[in-house]
């Protein structure tokens, strides 16, 4: 690539006249700290030097490179290494080494902290996607990179006002492209104030925000009108080339009615911007929802970014509809592909869709401007959850169930500590708790808790070693029939200690009637258990296989496990062990028990209201649990 060539040539003479200067300001007796900024400096040179010679760098790199390099150059002076000077000189002399070292530390600044980014990266050449949590810096990492890019690329900020004017004519193209570079660079954050002593308001910062559109319209307006102008003065001149060029604009009206449907913007009047429906009631696009607002600026901003740039988009997602985010930004992405685009963003379904970009999450932020970026690493969980936990403050909590489920919101009021995370089955929990904990750059730790359902002992023995922890009841919901919490809801809603007897008698009864359906049911959770832990040896040949296959099947003893069971059950039957019986009861249908001797229809409802609202029933339920998960609870 040429323009790597040249740019290496370019870093070459730059460290001479770097050591010339160098060498220079140890002549004059400059200050120390100008000495070692000029060592610092002629380091990084050479250090991006050897990386060129020995990489691979996309142009967007090259071409920012090169404009760093050419801005601090103009602050070194060409010199010869024989200057001679006298005394009176050499004061003169130091004070324009000194006034040029500030301009020089400020510029390397800028310097420093971009090379520092996007060699966090890696120096990509695809798309990146930059996930962080609100409270991570995502924004005024965005500000900082506008500091940085000034010639070769745009940021795009999250705070708009959008608000389209109404031209009344067409303004010089090459006005309107010098405002638009200069809005480019501008900050728009609005982390700014205004005094309102003397009647002071915020007319002036809105003014800058609120002129945006402006700028970026006027100047899509400006470009095809010259380029039209052009075009007919060819014609005129006997020019043969009779197809009328497709400017920005062309393109910018092209994408927009591309994604809106039954909506057609067009500018048939070549100054104003007109909406309308199936080609009647035309009305002015000031009147657009913000939603086709914002597709329209994000188009105009794109088209109109640096050439073989950076697009850097502040929360690309705001006031976007679903239904158009991910495919605009396709369409843009695949009309710059010149370009490189930075999303910063919070919405994890976004991020999970830009399927060819980099995803990297912003781990950790620092005022005024120290980042931790990492990339995402490759796991066994999906991306999608994954970039969800990668920003938790808190430790994870893998639990079994849906979202919205009972299961989390039972977890997300006794575990407030932890980010609870339900991920359907308890085979998920132990995989997704394995997977997560051997992410080394992690900041927290994940732990699981699954139902003991029909588990064996040995078997949580072994899951706990891998912070898997088990509840002592075999459903989640059986927590509210532990006796004490009975008594507790019992009394809420007005209910004699009787009611609560009753209802432990026909749960013992009724499991007298299950027994057969629950043995089978834990004969068959025990084999399948027993299948997933096994580890079969692998077969060289047929007769391998089914002798390793002969071997599985003698260690599954139906009819011992059965027996054993059985005996097990009728024991607690028969000493009316109530409290373990919930343990191990498999019935979904016992809230009707609750039901009727409760006489509501809300059993598990009421419930889980009432340890939301009753911290101090938490601890009748807490006893369930494992006491080695308990005492962490997000510590």
């Amino acid at each position: 690539m040429q323009q790597k060539i040249n740019l290496i040539k370019s870093i070459e003479s730059g460290l001479s006249r770097f050591n010339n200067q160098l060498n220079f300001s140890k002549k004059v007796d400059s200050d120390a700290e100008i000495i070692i900024l000029h060592e610092d400096l002629i380091k990084h040179y050479e250090l991006l030097k050897n990386l060129l010679e020995n990489g691979d760098f996309s142009i967007n790199h090259i071409n920012q490179f090169q404009n760093e390099l050419n801005t601090i150059l103009q602050y070194i002076p060409v010199r010869s290494e024989n200057y001679e000077f006298n005394d009176v000189e050499k004061v003169a002399l130091n004070r324009q080494i000194e006034t040029a070292a500030k301009n020089i530390q400020s510029q390397f600044e800028l310097i420093k902290f971009n090379f520092a980014f996007f060699e966090t990266l890696g120096f990509l050449k695809e798309n990146i996607v930059a996930i962080g949590a609100n409270g991570s810096g995502k924004t005024t990492l965005s500000n900082e990179l506008k500091k940085y890019l000034p010639n070769n690329g745009v940021v795009i900020s999250a705070q708009k006002v959008l608000i389209i004017p109404t031209f009344s004519g067409i303004s010089n193209f090459v006005q309107t492209n010098q405002k638009l570079k200069n809005t480019q660079v501008a900050d728009k954050s609005l982390r700014t104030t205004f005094s309102t002593a003397n009647d002071g308001n915020a007319y002036s910062i809105l003014k800058q925000i609120g002129g945006e559109f402006q700028i970026l319209l006027d100047n899509l307006l400006a470009e095809r009108s010259a380029i039209r102008n052009k075009f007919c003065d060819n014609l005129n001149d006997g020019g043969n080339n009779t197809t009328v060029p497709v400017t920005k604009l062309d393109k910018t009206l092209f994408i927009w009615n591309s994604l809106i449907e039954h909506r057609e913007i067009s500018c048939s009047d070549g100054i104003n911007i007109t909406l309308s429906s199936h080609g009647v009631n035309s009305y002015p696009a000031h009147q657009m929802s913000d939603g086709e607002k914002v597709a329209l600026y994000h188009i105009a901003q794109v088209l109109q970014a640096p050439e073989s740039g950076f697009i850097v988009v502040d929360e690309p997602e705001m006031y976007l509809h679903k239904t158009i985010l991910n495919k605009l930004w396709d369409i843009l992405e695949k009309e710059r592909q010149d370009c490189i685009f930075v999303y910063l963003t919070h919405d994890l379904d976004f991020a999970t869709r830009r399927t060819t970009a980099k995803k990297v999450w912003i781990k950790s932020f620092k005022h005024p401007n120290r980042w931790e970026i990492e990339n995402i690493p490759s796991n066994a969980l999906p991306e999608s959850l994954l970039l969800e936990l990668l920003g938790s403050r808190k430790n994870i909590l893998f639990c079994e169930g849906q979202k919205g489920s009972i299961d989390e919101k039972i977890y997300n009021t006794l575990f407030p500590n932890f980010t609870i995370t339900p991920v359907e089955s308890c085979f998920s929990v132990i995989n997704y708790t394995k997977a997560f904990n051997k992410i080394q750059s992690r900041t927290v730790k994940a732990y699981g808790i699954i139902d003991s359902d029909h588990h064996s002992s040995d078997r949580l023995d072994k899951l706990k070693e891998k912070g898997v922890f088990s509840i002592s009841v075999s459903e989640i919901e059986n927590l509210f029939f532990e006796k004490e919490f009975l008594k507790f809801l019992a009394n809420q809603i007005l209910k004699d200690e009787s009611d609560v007897q009753r209802i432990q008698q026909e749960i013992i009864k009724q499991f007298q009637k299950d027994l057969e359906l629950q043995i089978s049911n834990y004969l068959s959770t025990k084999i399948n258990y027993y299948y997933k832990d096994s580890d079969m040896s692998k077969g060289n040949t047929l007769d391998d296989v089914r002798e390793n296959y002969n071997k599985f099947l003698s260690e599954i003893k139906i009819p011992e496990w059965y027996k054993q069971r059985k005996l097990e059950m009728e024991d607690l039957i028969q000493q009316e062990n109530y409290e373990k019986i919930i343990s191990v009861y498999n019935n979904k249908g016992l809230k009707k028990i609750a039901n009727k001797n409760f006489n509501i229809s809300d059993f598990i409802e009421r419930s889980i209201k009432a340890i939301q609202f009753n911290p101090s029933v938490h601890q009748i339920l807490l006893k369930k649990f494992p006491e080695e998960l308990v005492q962490k609870n997000g510590l």
